[in-house]
């Protein structure tokens, strides 16, 4: 669902501002879906070109590490949802189904960024990512013992002018 903002006021005031976004997308928990889940970020953020760019990367990785890591890519699905605000603030959020056990330990595993990855190591940087490229992201426990994931892009502050004194 998408709000435009209203622009019939004669006065134009209105004209600047940002549109309301409230997107939700079900997915199978399949990678071969992220191009398509990339354009439908990138479609409903076109109000938000200050967060489009890092929102979509953002919500591909995360897509991507659901279905690697979950067992939403097990015949799974991937609930993605995103908020864009009259504020320019943007909120993702990307949930699976629940971790598939670690291979060694048999416990389930929970995301969190790695620390110390070897720089030939292939992997092992997608929660980085999502820290350099947002304001802010966490994660927390679905009722169902799933795991979402969010991230928030924070508009960026209006330019200060420099006043003139009279003297």
């Amino acid at each position: 669902m998408t709000d435009t903002a209203n622009t019939n006021d004669d006065s134009g005031a209105d004209s600047d501002r940002l549109c309301v976004v409230s997107e939700f997308w079900e997915m199978p928990g399949d990678p071969v879906l992220c191009p398509d889940l990339r354009h439908r970020v990138r479609g409903s953020l076109i109000g938000f070109p200050h967060a489009a760019d890092d929102a979509e990367l953002v919500v591909a990785e995360l897509f991507a590490n659901a279905c690697q890591h979950s067992v939403s890519g097990q015949g799974g699905k991937v609930s993605v949802s995103l908020s864009g605000l009259r504020t320019g603030l943007v909120l993702v959020s990307v949930a699976d189904e629940g971790p598939r056990p670690d291979p060694v330990t048999g416990r389930p595993r929970s995301p969190q960024v790695r620390p110390d990855v070897h720089p030939f190591t292939v992997g092992g940087r997608g929660l980085r990512l999502v820290a350099a490229l947002s304001t802010d992201w966490g994660r927390w426990t679905t009722e169902d013992g799933g795991h979402a994931v969010w991230a928030v892009f924070e508009p960026p502050l209006p330019a200060f002018t420099r006043c003139r004194r009279p003297w």
